[in-house]
């Protein structure tokens, strides 16, 4: 005991005192419960303690040890419920952290130092086992913005009600949904106020993780407070960035190759889904009907020959919208969506998420992109705003 004391006497008197807690923890961690691998977790924060240059403390080396002992305790939640040190370490370690500043400091980019040795809590793996080892592929691209628009997985654009909770994707690795509300009273016109995207745990490649935005706040972590899982902090498994603080999140599954970005432009969020072909090929079924796969049920859409909706009423003279949306360099589909969305709404930040919608297409799928270069010639090319197509019932 005189050496714990010894070793930790210059540290503060509270961080002094959750660190031995912490560390007669670990002396006394014996048999854990049957399925628990709690001392995996364990050996590799302390072999990763040991090594040269680790100092308790608010440093990059003590706070991702402490970020990767959390994430490794995280996974063994189910099997480990019943055991008591269990309970007791993920309790202190997040204490240790926040007296750490821990989610500063990891905030910031690794010392070069580090960048050299890291790997202190990785697998046993090989540093790219969590990397996409499938064939080269062409990316497959989905989008919804706006009242809301879609562009699915084979290309096909479509404007839908889809009032509340809807499944924008479900594989076995990740699963998206979103909940769109009515843009006017009464009107069957909706745009998307929550975004629920679920990152599936994964035997090697980190625990289950999940992302929630709303209307009101973009957050830049997942919901239990982290911003990666799986690997390290350098080379992570599964991440989420912030692009543009409250405005743009990239979240990014380096296992199969697949990115959402998730944007909050005005009111309403956008999203755009990307992963290779062959992951979305076989996707869906007759019991699941997943937006960026199958597109919406014919009910539910607002365009083409399923609609069966009144009018919906203009807010904005259609040339007024026009001529706004054109300033926005938007172009086919994206314009139509554009004068679709200020006409029935006259709300302003619809046409900054055309235009951002078609700029992520650019970026995302440029071969894609390439054919909205040209005018409308596909339905609905002008679309007639007092027909029956675009109104509630």
């Amino acid at each position: 005991m005189r050496l714990l004391r010894s070793r930790s006497s210059h540290a503060p008197a509270a961080l002094t005192h959750h660190t031995l807690l912490l560390e007669l923890l670990l002396l006394t961690l014996g048999g854990a419960s049957l399925g628990c691998k709690l001392t995996v977790c364990t050996n590799a924060f302390l072999e990763g303690k040991s090594r040269p240059g680790v100092e308790e403390g608010p440093n990059w080396s003590y706070c991702d040890l402490l970020h990767n002992y959390r994430v490794c305790t995280d996974d063994q939640a189910k099997d480990c419920r019943g055991d008591i040190q269990f309970h007791s370490i993920i309790k202190m370690v997040p204490t240790l952290m926040n007296r750490n500043n821990c989610t500063a400091v990891l905030a910031q980019p690794a010392p070069a130092s580090v960048q050299q040795k890291a790997g202190a809590m990785s697998a046993p793996e090989p540093p790219d086992a969590c990397r996409y080892k499938g064939p080269p592929a062409p990316v497959a691209h989905c989008g919804l913005f706006g009242d809301p628009h879609l562009k699915t997985f084979s290309g096909s654009y479509q404007t839908c009600g889809v009032r509340g909770a809807w499944p924008l994707l479900n594989t076995p690795e990740l699963a998206i949904q979103v909940t769109n509300r009515p843009v006017q009273p009464n009107s069957h016109a909706t745009a998307t106020s929550k975004v629920t995207v679920i990152i599936k745990g994964h035997e090697v490649c980190g625990s289950e993780r999940t992302y929630e935005a709303s209307a009101e706040t973009l957050p830049k972590a997942f919901i239990d407070g982290t911003t990666w899982s799986g690997g390290s902090a350098i080379r992570p498994a599964v991440a989420v960035t912030e692009k543009v603080s409250s405005e743009h999140i990239l979240i990014t599954v380096s296992y199969i190759n697949a990115t959402v970005a998730v944007r909050k432009i005005g009111k309403y969020l956008t999203v755009v889904v990307t992963m290779p072909e062959p992951l979305v090929e076989g996707l869906g079924g007759d019991d699941e009907q997943l937006l960026c796969v199958q597109g919406c049920p014919d009910y539910e859409r607002l365009d083409g020959p399923g609609a069966s909706f009144p009018a919906i009423p203009s807010v904005m003279p259609k040339e007024e919208a026009t001529v706004l949306c054109k300033k926005h360099n938007v172009t086919d589909y994206y314009l139509d969506s554009c004068i679709f969305d200020l006409v029935t709404t006259g709300d302003l930040s619809f046409s900054v998420a055309a235009q951002t919608a078609q700029r992520d297409l650019w970026s995302h799928a440029p071969q894609a992109a390439r054919a909205t270069l040209k005018n409308c010639t596909q339905h609905p090319c002008v679309w007639d705003l007092t027909s029956a197509a675009w109104q509630l019932k």
